[in-house]
């Protein structure tokens, strides 16, 4: 009787915790799909900022990488993989923005200046939580367990996204807001509190 009890015990709690992790991994396929959805979005705001600008300043050079990475995102919300083209084509977009042109050019129109460096800080954020959300993800894919009873699936694991996302260095010209306007704020505090909604990153503590 002791012997059928201690096997029962040992069935539930191994059923108990291959659920959880099964729950887990759920979980965190969905925080990725979230975090990949936040990190699109914010590179296309920081494509149409930069669009903007060149386009009032006769920036001709970033209007076309500009228009080059918003045809990108198209095939992105279509579900392409954000691979290394799209990298790539990113990394572009953060180099045209530093260029001397670009910051000298911006100082005449200081509120679009002023978008495109929050842009620009929020794709920085929002890639910084997508990577972490992949990490994790990849992390628990790749337990003995997991893998042996494949409970991943078949779904391929995500990759991190890696670009250039340094912030533009910006001449020093602070930006007035009109009466009514909101204060201004420096872009990292934005992007936290555009961002503030994502879901916690801490790891779950197991059962």
């Amino acid at each position: 009787m002791t012997l059928v009890v201690v096997v029962v015990a040992a069935v539930v709690a191994i059923a108990t915790y291959l659920t959880w992790l099964a729950r887990r991994l759920d979980r965190l396929g969905v925080r990725v799909d979230a975090a990949r959805a936040g990190l699109l979005t914010q590179l296309v705001a920081r494509a149409a900022a930069a669009a903007a600008l060149a386009s009032s300043r006769g920036l001709a050079p970033l209007e076309a990488v500009a228009e080059q990475s918003a045809a990108g995102h198209l095939a992105l919300r279509s579900g392409a993989p954000l691979d290394t083209a799209v990298e790539e084509t990113e990394n572009q977009l953060s180099r045209a923005l530093r260029a001397p042109e670009v910051a000298s050019s911006g100082q005449g129109a200081p509120e679009l200046l002023h978008a495109v460096d929050s842009a620009a800080a929020r794709v920085a954020l929002a890639r910084q939580l997508h990577n972490d959300a992949v990490r994790d993800l990849r992390a628990l894919r790749g337990r003995r367990l997991v893998r042996v009873l494949r409970l991943g699936g078949r779904r391929p694991l995500p990759a991190y996204f890696e670009i250039d996302d340094a912030l533009p260095a910006w001449v020093e010209t602070p930006f007035v807001p009109a009466a009514g306007d909101i204060p201004f704020r420096r872009p990292v505090a934005d992007a936290a509190a555009a961002l503030g909604d994502v879901p916690d990153t801490q790891p779950e503590a197991a059962p």
